[in-house]
């Protein structure tokens, strides 16, 4: 695998060359767009709304709208002049608990590694992560963007994440609060049917069993189109929980599920007893 930055990661004076390495990557399928006519690549062009025209690179310029007409100019020398600077170091500001640093904040996550001649300190810095369950809390600056990032330890080895500011997550509590204040709290009785629903379909996760299943489906498509057959028909999809307003039909939806979850299960068990025997 072809590491896309190499640099260092500084603990106060302490310092460990790494390697990261994109740790996902994007399987949607491109679709080009053409011109019916003739078949030919659609190019996106810079127009102009007011003027109704055609607009080249050197008539172009970044500015703030203020509204109502008003803009502020900012030039590509100015942008230039407030870019950080091009750093190959990672100082970690601060160590945090990892119960603090929620999945809300992340957002892209790279693999690290390292070369021979920093392999031990790297093994000293992910065993120290593990044991103490600390996230690394620092600024790295990738492809000339400063990000705030975070290093964390998986069983496997390091794994940096870039985050979102503290402005760029929204809050949650006007989502969270409940319609009717009055009848808030959660009856016992739907509590003990939804944990029994839960514990009936846990089981333990195999990411490989979820397909994406668009993807799926247009591969199929243009593979049908490509060979002159007809599309494939459309899977049912699976039974949902039905959204109900009152409780009661809530309780008796919960009920539901869990009898077919729990005939589902036995359905499994009984085929694969079959086939054993």
């Amino acid at each position: 695998m072809h590491a896309m930055w190499k640099g260092t990661i500084q603990i106060a004076k302490f310092q460990i060359p790494i390697k990261l390495y994109a740790a996902t990557e994007d399987k949607e399928i491109s679709l080009k767009t053409t011109h019916t006519a003739c078949g030919g690549s659609i190019s996106h062009l810079k127009f102009c709304q007011a003027c109704d025209s055609k607009v080249e690179m050197d008539e172009i310029r970044k500015v703030y709208d203020l509204g109502g007409g008003n803009f502020v100019e900012i030039s590509d020398e100015e942008l230039k002049g407030i870019s950080p600077q091009a750093s190959k170091t990672m100082i970690i500001e601060q160590f945090a608990d990892e119960t603090e640093i929620t999945r809300m904040r992340l957002k892209k996550h790279y693999y690290m590694g390292t070369d021979e001649v920093g392999e031990e300190a790297f093994r000293l810095f992910h065993a120290s992560l593990l044991q103490s369950k600390k996230i690394g809390i620092g600024y790295l600056t990738l492809r000339s963007v400063q990000s705030l990032a975070a290093v964390w330890p998986s069983e496997e080895g390091l794994v940096l994440s870039t985050m979102l500011y503290e402005d760029e997550i929204r809050p949650m509590e006007r989502i969270n609060a409940p319609v009717h204040p009055s009848r808030s709290e959660v009856s016992e009785a739907h509590m003990f049917v939804f944990n029994q629903l839960i514990q009936a379909m846990s089981a333990k996760f195999v990411g490989s069993n979820y397909g994406n299943k668009y993807d799926e489906a247009l591969r199929s498509l243009i593979e049908n189109k490509i060979t002159k057959l007809a599309p494939r028909e459309k899977v049912a999809e699976q039974p949902l929980l039905q959204r109900n307003a009152n409780l009661e039909d809530l309780l008796s939806s919960l009920t539901t599920s869990l009898d077919y979850v729990k005939n589902e299960n036995d359905a499994f068990t009984q085929s694969d007893f079959n086939q054993t025997h």
